[in-house]
């Protein structure tokens, strides 16, 4: 395998899987002055507006066989695949979303190999790390077994456990693996508040008045600790792997790490200590009363992820977040309050027609 070199990207062509999702649509941004040729895949193709024009599109589900023929179009001639396609609901449907996430990377994998693409570069999370500590930061060598009550956290593991194979099979093929923390973005808004509040919690949201919104307490758990990062600062990591043709895995993250205080105060709000287990009880019965579309299993992994350190992106990337944590998330909040998204079938934002679960 060839080691990281610089400026391979002008006149590559990049396809992209989930190109109309949170990071997709990021990714395309960042793509649109880069001198490359961009073929994107997606269950439904975009209106021919910016980020989504000028880019080749192809529709498929990679969670069914039929997408096969597709993806070997789709991957004919390609100089790397970006897969970024992940579904997050239906949250009640887990072999549905194995099929997709499991079955789906498998696909492109596969598809990969048959087109002879040199390079791969996979969308893994922080969710696939195994419970760590929320002191200190951890390196990519950290455990990959996941947090076994997350659905999404055992179908990253096993994904994960797909791509290494693939790499072991193919020591001709660059493999890269980014694993993010949490990523927002303020065009993402609608969509996050679809998938995680469900329609009624979400236009609730939307129609508390934001000075009432800051009275509301936030139980939280102690032992919490969570970052996030901004959709644009990942896809510059994305573009930067592929420019570099960079193997190997990177943690993708930025500072300040929150705790629960320090949440409660970039939300405007204030905290009140809850127990974990009372919380997740909470959550079980609210999901299984079908009040929200969020698995408890979620809780569990956001209790039990540990924090990234992202030197190796810093060192062998030359990358840098732009954006604080605590900004990202104090923006992501307010667009979420006016319902905002982009024209993707995705990202539409609140008020749109409703998307099918993706």
């Amino acid at each position: 395998m060839s080691e990281p070199t610089r400026g391979l990207l002008p006149g590559l062509t990049v396809a992209v899987t989930g190109a109309t999702g949170n990071v997709g649509t990021a990714l395309l941004r960042a793509l649109a002055d880069g001198g490359v040729a961009v073929r994107g895949l997606a269950r439904r193709q975009p209106p021919d507006t910016v980020p989504y024009t000028g880019v080749r599109w192809f529709c498929a589900d990679l969670g069914e066989p039929d997408s096969e023929p597709v993806l070997a179009e789709f991957l004919t001639g390609a100089d790397v695949v970006v897969h970024l396609a992940w579904a997050l609901q239906p949250g009640r449907e887990p072999e549905r979303l194995r099929r997709v996430n499991v079955g789906g990377t498998q696909r492109v994998l596969d598809a990969a190999a048959a087109a002879g693409v040199p390079h791969v570069l996979h969308m893994s999370s922080l969710g696939a790390y195994s419970a760590g500590p929320h002191d200190r930061r951890i390196t990519e060598d950290w455990p990959t077994e996941g947090i076994p009550r997350s659905q999404y956290s055992r179908d990253k593991v096993e994904a994960e456990h797909r791509v290494r194979d693939f790499s072991a099979a193919h020591p001709e093929v660059t493999v890269s693996v980014t694993r993010p923390t949490l990523i927002l973005q303020p065009e993402a808004g609608s969509e996050i508040g679809r998938y995680f509040l469900g329609d009624l919690l979400f236009a609730a949201a939307r129609l508390l008045p934001g000075p009432v919104a800051k009275l509301l307490p936030l139980p939280l758990p102690g032992n919490l600790s969570v970052a996030f990062v901004h959709a644009d600062d990942v896809a510059q990591a994305l573009v930067r792997i592929i420019d570099r043709r960079a193997p190997g895995a990177f943690n993708l993250a930025t500072d300040p790490a929150l705790d629960a205080a320090a949440l409660a105060k970039a939300l405007g709000t204030f905290r009140v200590p809850t127990p974990a287990f009372v919380l997740r009880a909470a959550l079980d019965a609210a999901f299984r009363a079908h009040l929200v579309p969020t698995e408890p299993g979620w809780l569990d992994l956001g209790l039990g992820v540990p924090l990234l350190e992202w030197a190796r992106a810093r060192t062998e990337l030359d990358w840098a977040p732009t954006h604080r944590g605590d900004d990202v998330l104090r923006e992501f909040v307010a667009a979420l309050g006016r319902g905002e998204g982009t024209d993707s079938p995705l990202l539409q934002p609140a008020g749109g027609p409703k998307p099918p679960p993706a």
